[in-house]
């Protein structure tokens, strides 16, 4: 799932446009971003973050860019969700 600060018109008008087929929450009070540490303070949005979560609901990996192009690269990300299995 996304979870972003946007509201659900937004999100759905992202997803339409994007073609994702995974949920996107809409966090317009900054809940659930503040609970992670990941709000861009001052500017009512969330850092750019990835957050992989496992079964038990633990934080299992995550990934904070400090601007909206820093992103993690898929090979990584796959990388942890197939170390998650064993």
């Amino acid at each position: 799932m996304g979870i972003s600060a946007d509201g659900t018109s937004d999100s759905a008008a992202l997803a339409e446009r994007k073609g994702v087929r995974f949920p996107l929450l809409s966090d317009t009070d900054l809940a659930t971003i503040r609970a992670y540490g990941i709000e861009h303070v001052g500017k009512d949005i969330s850092l750019p973050a990835t957050i992989i979560v496992d079964r038990d609901g633990k934080v299992a990996w995550a990934y904070v860019g400090d601007r909206q192009t820093d992103r993690p690269v898929l090979p990584d990300l796959l990388a942890v969700l197939e170390s998650m299995d064993d």
